[in-house]
């Protein structure tokens, strides 16, 4: 097997075990909102149905990244991030119904702890890719 055809399949292995955890993060994605958000009335079901509409925003705005970079164009994924990061704190604002200051502190919260939960899940899965390969 060429270095090329080993690397490609390295990478396609991490895709499909990077979707699985992903899938596998929301609900605690979910925890995470189900705890910022404790003295609402929401449930954690409600919870994750927005975690699920954000994540659905997410995979659209990827996969307008990559239809972009397939068709030739050059696209720069900070932007995406970007976009999605705005929708996020906009979508929060709308869902929760709490002023800027608390939605902004909360989303810098969020984002920092389940940062740190997605670079230990990371890390798992790059193992497990590893030694599957």
């Amino acid at each position: 097997m060429e270095k090329g055809e080993s690397q490609q399949q390295f990478l396609s292995q991490l895709l499909s075990y990077g979707s699985i955890a992903l899938f596998i993060f929301l609900p605690f994605f979910t925890l995470f909102l189900k705890l910022f958000y404790i003295r609402r009335r929401y449930t954690y079901v409600d919870h994750l149905i927005f975690v699920f509409h954000t994540q659905t925003v997410f995979f659209m705005l990827l996969s307008i990244y990559f239809l972009m970079d397939l068709f030739g164009s050059k696209p720069q994924l900070w932007i995406f991030t970007m976009l999605f990061l705005l929708y996020l704190i906009i979508a929060m604002k709308k869902f929760y119904q709490q002023g800027y200051f608390k939605t902004f502190v909360k989303f810098l919260l969020l984002n920092l702890t389940y940062s740190i939960v997605a670079s230990i899940g990371i890390a798992y899965v790059l193992l497990i890719s590893f030694a599957l390969f």
